[in-house]
């Protein structure tokens, strides 16, 4: 033990004389006999260490300087240093180490492997195993190894293995050296105590601070001798060999694991394999190099397709690890890693979402990646739905929101964010970039308005930076601006932010003011767009100013402008976007005033009739719509304007005609019939000679009979064509319209029509209004019927239609019985009788209609046959017959509209005064007839309340002024 306690003065020695004393030390014992004893051997021991420590100072100083001759001494000398060490270790007799039971065979050993070799050696109590290598011949492949796992052991010379740890143990032995005698566990910083042992240094610590309080002597733990100082001395040289080894082992613990994910016999060995690389990773970044080189992170790629959740789990936490340097993320953008992320974001488990997102978080670290990641399929459309709902995953959320952070600085990526439906970093690179952003932001932003429909809502300062943009005298940026406020208008809740940014006044400049040359109309048609837009939204147009001199939407200016805009030669879509303008602005009184006088005055009808044959369906039925909306104030204008136009009238019925699937256009057409006025003679022969009338009826018998009544403009088309029909009705003083109603028997398919076979109210209302026109004519025609023969009805609309006028020179010779209203010989198909067609009673269930029109039509009608032309008392008895002063009293009392009032009132004073008695005593029985009197003569309008007097006066409620005129004058 002295012997050994002189290495510690001797470590001391100065650095001057160091290297001619280690030189002169290491002659002396070259040039005589080998040293024998132990005083000889240390001293020679401690010259050889530090002439290689001089040797090593004066390489690493002058590492730039040395030629290779003076390298190559350098290497020389350190060889020999080394030898003689090892030789002078070789001699140490087994005698001088005591309790420390270290063997010759062992030194001899260490003699031949070197000084690095020796310090493992001085720890050592048994042999060191000879270190093995993959590479060697008379080793098994590491494949073999592993191929016997987890399902049964797997022998190699005597040797069994159950894990990963173990085969990389026997491919790469640990020495006994590296293990702290207190710890047994490999020595992380090796030290030595002046009894020569060597432990880890937190151990030999604690091991002295535990025997601090104790009286005994501190002893080494091993050897158990006292020791006289408790300074420790770092022992470089092993600590440097633990490194290497240890660098050496967590390497082919990386092969081994590799070998093991490739194989993936088990997914035990799979798991196992990965939480070996993970715990490598986490070490030092050179094992992370490692994993890139031999291939770990393309194979862990495959391995988020496994069907097993943990294994996929442990694969993502990995691989975070893995791409936290350019190199990984390099590699994973290669592979399909990024797709296959992608899918588990939507797993069911909370903790594989985590991760998913957690490893797309790192990946999105790198500009590289960014556009891979942003045009994976659903990554960005899964990564906003995971940032909206806050609520139901809040770490996922908040990881979501900085992926997509990080994905923002691609600009693609903002693209692809937008038409995901996040339109935030669109929005905010749109307003607070620099130019060339702004123009990238709304060129993407044009591509999703024109390819896909989508609802955006709009700020004040988006909208300033647009409005910016479509005064700009760049095409480019000027078409992409107009394509998106057109779809920004769309979207009804942003009008009024647009208009308070000025975008209608931007609009109105653009139609009235702006000539570019080289601009297309189009431009014109999207601004116009927009305009329409904005006011369909709901805007008030009587306060929208639209250029600097006041001028507003309503006013004549735009309205007179708007107009004469509408041109035939111009594009359609420009043409539709005006009429709708105009359409939106029909629905305000003040301009549709406007708009009906520009068109009166200047002629503008034309070419909005002419463009109701527009191939563009849209733009027709837009017009269409428009005659109709001023039909109701310059119907005849419009009426003479569409008979002018070459060819429309036919047009219109051939589009009637030709009607297989009813659509918008098919029903607009026959409303806007319907709706012109009923009296214009020129229009109902222009129908009559293109043969509408049959048209009219075969729609109507489609209708009654196919699943055309399915469509959803069914109900629009049927009014459509019986209010067409029922307008012939207005002009039977015409011979060639006569013919024709008669011809057709219009007054049966009234009838039929007003049974409700239909099913719709104003159907009815229209039936009854062509029964009443027709009835007007019953006592003029059943007065010239005897000299024309007979008509024979027809049963059915089809056979009416195949039927012409039946034999006209043939008349049945037997005497038809006289009409008792008309006091003629009538019939249904050439007087149009009421009472022959059966239709009074029709008529009379009309009045139990809750709609006040159908009553009110109902009643016209019936008031014909009380009309003081026809025999009122014999027409008031037929009608008591059928109980319809019951019936007339229930409308009455049901409805409250004073034209109907007027009308039932008529009929209440026809039976008072033609009725029996049993008709009268049930008119003035009714309790509710004497309040509705008194009601209508206080409230009802001229016509009501003469009515009423008259019956109030019938009834002695009121004097007779008539009488006492009389009185006076006789």
């Amino acid at each position: 033990m002295d012997t050994v306690m002189l290495i510690v003065p001797t470590a001391d020695v100065s650095q001057e004389d160091s290297m001619a004393s280690s030189k002169a030390i290491m002659e002396r014992q070259t040039a005589r006999r080998a040293p024998t004893n132990m005083t000889q051997i240390l001293e020679s021991l401690f010259a050889s260490v530090n002439l290689a420590k001089d040797l090593t100072v004066r390489c690493r100083g002058r590492a730039l300087q040395l030629t290779d001759d003076e390298m190559q001494s350098i290497a020389h000398d350190l060889e020999s240093v080394i030898q003689n060490i090892c030789d002078h270790l070789g001699r140490i007799p087994a005698s001088a180490l005591g309790n420390n039971a270290y063997t010759d065979v062992a030194m001899k050993s260490n003699s031949r492997r070197g000084y690095t070799d020796v310090a493992m050696s001085m720890n050592a109590v048994t042999d060191i195993p000879n270190r093995r290598s993959v590479y060697e011949s008379d080793m098994p492949r590491l494949v073999d190894f592993l191929q016997g796992m987890y399902h049964e052991s797997h022998e190699f010379g005597g040797q069994t293995f159950n894990s990963l740890p173990e085969v990389t143990e026997y491919v790469e032995p640990v020495y006994d050296g590296f293990f702290c005698p207190l710890t047994k566990e490999v020595m992380t910083d090796p030290v030595m105590t002046e009894g020569g042992v060597t432990y880890d240094r937190r151990a030999i610590e604690e091991h002295f601070e535990r025997s601090a309080d104790s009286l005994e002597p501190v002893c080494c733990p091993v050897t158990k001798a006292p020791l006289q100082s408790k300074a420790v001395m770092s022992n470089a040289s092993l600590k440097s060999v633990i490194a290497e080894w240890e660098m050496r082992n967590e390497a082919m613990r990386i092969r081994v694991a590799r070998t093991a994910l490739s194989l993936s016999t088990s997914e035990a060995m799979v798991l196992e394999a990965i939480h070996e690389l993970k715990s490598l990773a986490k070490l030092r970044g050179k094992n992370k190099e490692l994993m890139h080189k031999i291939g770990v992170t393309k194979v862990l790629s495959r391995l988020l397709d496994n069907h097993n959740e943990q294994i996929r789990l442990d694969t993502l936490e990995l691989l975070s690890l893995l791409v936290k340097d350019e190199e990984g993320r390099e590699i994973v953008g290669k592979t399909k890693a990024i797709a296959r992320t992608v899918k588990l974001l939507s797993s069911s488990t909370i903790d594989e979402r985590h991760a998913a997102v957690s490893f797309l978080l790192e990946l999105s670290e790198s500009q590289l990646l960014l556009e891979n990641i942003g045009s994976t399929a659903g990554s960005i459309l899964i990564l906003t739905a995971m940032k909206i709902n806050d609520s139901d995953d809040p770490v996922a959320a908040e990881k979501s929101g900085a992926v997509l952070k990080n994905l923002e600085k691609c600009p693609k990526n903002i693209k692809y964010m937008a038409e995901s439906g996040y339109l935030g970093p669109l929005w905010s690179h749109l307003v607070e970039g620099p130019e060339e952003v702004q123009m990238e932001m709304i060129s993407y932003l044009s591509e999703l308005v024109l390819y896909q429909e989508v609802t955006i809502e709009i700020t004040e300062s988006t909208s300033g930076v647009l409005i910016k943009m479509v005064r700009s005298c760049n095409t480019v940026v000027h078409k992409a601006a107009l394509d998106v406020l057109v779809q920004l208008s769309s979207h009804h809740p942003n009008s009024k932010v647009l208009v308070e940014a000025g975008a209608v006044l931007v609009m109105v400049e653009e139609l009235f003011i702006r000539k570019i040359d080289d601009e297309p109309e189009s431009y014109k048609a999207k601004a116009a767009t927009a305009l329409a837009n904005i006011v369909e939204s709901g805007i008030d147009p009587d306060t929208t100013v639209v250029n600097k001199e006041g001028h507003v939407l309503t006013s004549k200016y735009c309205i007179y402008n708007f107009v004469c805009m509408l041109k035939c030669f111009v594009p359609d879509d420009f043409n539709l976007s005006i009429i709708r303008l105009l359409l939106a602005l029909t629905a305000f009184a003040k301009p549709l005033d406007v708009m009906v006088s520009v068109v009166r005055e200047n002629h503008r009808g034309h070419a909005i009739v002419e463009l109701m044959s527009s191939p563009m369906e849209a733009l027709s039925i837009a017009a269409t719509r428009l005659l109709i909306t001023l039909s109701a104030h310059i119907g005849h204008t419009i009426a003479e304007r569409l008979c002018k136009t070459q060819g429309q009238p036919g047009r219109l019925v051939r589009s009637i005609s030709h009607a297989r699937q009813i659509t918008e256009r098919h029903a607009a057409s026959v409303t806007l019939l319907s709706r012109l006025p009923h009296r214009n003679i020129s229009l109902n022969l222009a129908l009559v000679q293109e043969g509408a009338v049959a048209v009219l009826l075969s729609g109507i018998e489609e209708m009654q009979s196919s699943a055309k009544r399915r469509s959803r403009y069914a109900v629009q088309y049927m009014e459509g064509l019986v209010g067409s029909l029922v307008r012939l009705t207005a002009t039977l003083y015409n011979p060639t319209v006569l013919k024709e109603v008669m011809d057709h028997s219009l007054a049966s398919v009234l009838t039929e029509l007003l049974a409700g076979a239909a099913g719709s109210a104003e159907v009815q209302r229209l039936a009854a209004v062509g029964l009443e026109n027709l009835s007007y004519q019953s006592i003029k025609l059943s007065q010239m019927l005897p000299e024309e023969g007979p008509r024979p009805k027809k049963k059915t609309m089809l056979k009416r239609l195949m039927t012409t006028r039946a034999q006209g020179n043939k008349t049945l010779q037997h005497q038809q019985p006289v009409c008792p209203v008309h006091r003629g010989v009538c019939s249904t198909v050439t007087s149009f009788c009421l009472l022959e067609a059966g239709t009074v009673e029709g008529l009379l269930g009309s009045l139990e209609s809750d709609s006040p029109r159908v009553v009110e039509a109902a009643l016209g009608a019936l008031c014909t046959l009380v009309d003081d032309r026809v025999d009122v008392e014999r027409s008031v008895a037929v009608l008591a017959e059928l109980d319809a002063p019951r019936r007339v009293l229930g409308a009455l009392r049901q409805h409250r509209e004073n034209v109907l009032w007027q009308k039932c009132f008529c009929m209440v004073d026809k039976f008072l005064a033609h009725g029996d008695d049993r008709c009268v005593r049930e008119v003035t029985g009714d309790r509710v007839l004497p309040a509705a009197l008194v009601s209508a003569f206080h409230k009802g309008d001229a016509g009501v309340k003469q009515a009423a007097e008259g019956i109030l006066t019938r009834l002695h409620r009121m004097p007779d002024y008539s009488a006492t005129y009389m009185s006076v004058e006789i």
